[in-house]
């Protein structure tokens, strides 16, 4: 009796493991972190870290004030499984922006009990798929500074992103970073947001929600690497214009990120 306990509470933690893992939240997102050289282009998600596919990352841009995004993707170093993008010199303000087309993924039906699966590929490929998904990464870093007012709140046009609307740096202890949620350059409402160190395993993150005008507020990490994470499907109804009806997808997952220090 007491094996089978053991058994059964083993099974238990492992169904509510993995039903955290699907969540929406644990997508493999694209990140940009800032680190002591420079700010590292990632893929996956805490205890799950891939290797980045350099044919994937569509652009890499760098901004300053309110100059015009510089391109960086021939500064990249590449590395085990990421790369990492050196900082022009001088301490100043600075975003970093890249966006990541992982492609198509066709889900299988489940046969007999079987886990369903997913292959990266269309239906012409397989056109017995239940489901066939285009998804699409957006990712943002800031490079912080006090006395920043121009850098922090500078949106880059994502179809998905994330936009602070305080300088994270000059907040103090215990108060709310307000973020918005903006999808096609629009407030989008509920949508969840979770806040992640990139370190603690999935599901002990912290989650918040975006309010009827696109605005979550957000408590960060007191120190270090603070990463929010987003994730926001739409069907192919056209909705994200002409040219995703030629896409060949059923709907579009769209994860975005924004990472600084603290």
């Amino acid at each position: 009796m007491t094996q089978i306990l053991k058994t059964l509470r083993t099974h238990l933690a492992l169904a509510a493991w993995l039903t955290l893992a699907a969540n929406g939240a644990q997508a493999h997102d694209i990140v940009l972190e800032p680190q002591r050289d420079g700010v590292a282009v990632r893929y996956g998600h805490a205890q799950d870290w891939q290797q980045v596919q350099d044919g994937k990352l569509v652009d890499l841009q760098l901004l300053r004030g309110s100059e015009a995004p510089q391109d960086m993707r021939a500064s990249l170093r590449p590395r085990r499984i990421d790369f990492l993008m050196p900082l022009p010199a001088g301490r100043q303000p600075l975003l970093v922006a890249a966006r990541y087309d992982n492609g198509l993924w066709a889900r299988l039906p489940a046969v007999g009990g079987a886990k369903a699966v997913a292959r990266n590929t269309t239906r012409l490929m397989l056109p017995e798929a239940a489901l066939v998904t285009n998804n699409l990464k957006f990712a943002k870093a800031l490079v912080l500074t006090a006395e920043d007012s121009v850098v922090y709140k500078r949106t880059v046009g994502h179809l998905l992103e994330l936009v602070p609307q305080r300088n994270p740096a000059s907040l103090k202890a215990g108060e709310a970073l307000e973020v918005l949620v903006l999808f096609k350059g629009q407030p989008q409402a509920d949508v969840e947001i979770e806040l992640s160190n990139l370190e603690d395993i999935p599901g002990q993150a912290q989650r918040f929600r975006s309010d009827a005008n696109g605005i979550a507020r957000v408590t960060l990490l007191p120190k270090g690497v603070n990463t929010l994470g987003a994730l926001f499907e739409r069907p192919n109804d056209g909705s994200l214009g002409e040219a995703s009806r030629a896409v060949g997808a059923d709907k579009f997952v769209l994860a975005a990120s924004l990472s600084f220090v603290r």
